[in-house]
């Protein structure tokens, strides 16, 4: 009889994270916008999503995809932009 070939058990992979692009986090972080936010604070949420989904940090990319999701938002009627500084943000009910 030939010998049969001892198989190592089979060993648990972790399951697969899906990393979040920064697009996707923006428009979660645009669909989420509570009363009034600004730029800033939209894009270090959408920073620490893409993060934590095993992405790298990176600001600047963070509030450029913010800033567009929330420009499309508003030609929408969904937010309306005030831009002094910072850009702010209110929902539109």
């Amino acid at each position: 009889m030939a010998k049969q070939q001892q198989q190592a058990p089979a060993e648990r992979k972790a399951p697969k994270v899906k990393r979040v692009r920064y697009d996707d986090a923006a428009n979660r972080v645009v669909s989420e916008i509570g009363d009034k936010a600004t730029l800033s604070e939209l894009a270090k949420k959408a920073d620490a999503i893409v993060v934590a989904s095993g992405g790298q940090s990176n600001l600047r990319t963070a509030t450029h995809r913010v800033r567009r999701a929330l420009e499309t938002a508003e030609s929408l009627g969904v937010v309306k932009l005030t831009r002094p500084t910072d850009l702010f943000v209110s929902k539109v009910r």
